[in-house]
């Protein structure tokens, strides 16, 4: 017998058990619904859909839903595992910083190398602290111009989305034509602070990259913790 007609044969044999199996095991498929997903069952029926054409059809359906979420899933965690990384090997370089310059310089690069931040300014408050007098960060913002940020500081809770151009004037001196959408991070250890020390702005050309409507958890943390830092060079 040839090596083709032996593999024929033993392809029967094989196919003659597996019938034998279904046969003895009704309930097969019933307990391997996926399985039954991922087949092709010949139903002739002309123009019409067969219930079982539609189960199976439901089946990958919720099949492919099913993968679909679960990789989205998969994403955001990835994400946010990326995310915490650099948030927390910020704050350990924040916490290392010796001088109020050099922790203001830790989140300008930390943040535009590690979290792709195109454009970081912060402005603080005169808060009567002699260390703070000669730094360019330092702002005296006439009425008109504080006015602009009044609900930002007055709600203690970062604020994403596009600027008005005062707003962008404001901030990204010489930079706000290029910005798109930000995000506005009060200096403030909690929402019931009675003191905010100014404000984070991070910027971007990308419409999309700061939405109203997106959470703003590492945001306020990050908020936090340089407030908290700031607070130790001003003591």
């Amino acid at each position: 017998m040839s090596k083709k007609k032996k593999q024929k044969q033993s392809e029967r044999e094989v196919e003659r058990e597996i019938v034998r199996y279904l046969r003895d095991h009704p309930a097969f498929f019933e307990n391997h619904l996926d399985l039954l997903a991922d087949m092709t069952l010949p139903h002739e029926t002309g123009h019409a859909v067969s219930l079982i054409e539609r189960q199976v059809s439901v089946l990958r359906d919720q099949r492919d839903e099913a993968r679909r979420k679960l990789q989205h899933l998969v994403y955001t965690a990835q994400k946010n595992e990326e995310l915490s990384h650099h948030i927390n090997t910020l704050i350990l370089a924040l916490l290392d910083s010796t001088s109020l310059e050099e922790m203001l310089e830790v989140v300008r690069n930390r943040l535009a190398d590690d979290l792709d931040a195109e454009a970081v300014v912060v402005r603080l408050f005169d808060t009567g602290h002699a260390t703070m007098r000669a730094l360019p960060e330092l702002v005296d913002w006439s009425e008109p111009v504080l006015g602009a940020f009044e609900k930002v500081i007055a709600g203690r809770r970062p604020v994403c989305g596009s600027l008005k151009p005062g707003q962008l004037d404001a901030l990204f001196s010489g930079q706000s034509d290029n910005i798109a959408s930000a995000a506005l991070i009060p200096l403030v250890e909690s929402t019931s602070s009675q003191r905010c020390y100014g404000l984070l702005a991070i910027g971007s050309p990308d419409r999309s990259r700061f939405r109203a409507d997106m959470g703003t958890v590492f945001l306020s943390q990050l908020g936090k913790v340089l407030t908290r830092v700031l607070k130790m060079h001003l003591a």
